[in-house]
């Protein structure tokens, strides 16, 4: 059986290097490319090498997950990006759904599915 390969490259937004690297290696096994967020990365990186989304996780220091999705919220062509936010939890994630109404929220489990709808919709796939 061959892995699929996915259109464009993920950035993925952890903030546990250890347990990002080992996401990323998972999404990579699905055969996505994935590029991990470090706090050097430059939004002006993004605009010329935009990903296919931003995924962003709520597992630990959701306000930082948040923070990047209002850096690239706050620009015309960050708007533009696909923002998916996974494993938050429920008491945190309402203001988010209500501050960033087109993103997509889901679990690290369900999130190829999502991933592969948000594709699928933009008609990448």
């Amino acid at each position: 059986m061959t892995t699929k390969r996915h259109p464009g490259t993920l950035l993925l937004v952890h903030w546990n290097e250890p347990e990002a690297r080992a996401l990323a290696a998972d999404l990579r096994g699905q055969g996505w490319r994935v590029s991990l967020w470090t706090p050097t990365l430059k939004l002006s990186d993004l605009k010329t090498r935009p990903p296919a989304a931003v995924v962003i996780s709520l597992r630990r220091l959701p306000s930082h997950g948040r923070e990047v999705a209002d850096a690239l919220w706050y620009t015309k062509w960050g708007r533009a990006i696909p923002i998916v936010f996974f494993d938050g939890p429920p008491d945190k994630t309402g203001a988010l759904r209500e501050k960033f109404p087109a993103a997509s929220f889901t679990t690290w489990e369900k999130l190829p599915a999502a991933l592969e709808g948000l594709i699928a919709r933009r008609g990448e796939g």
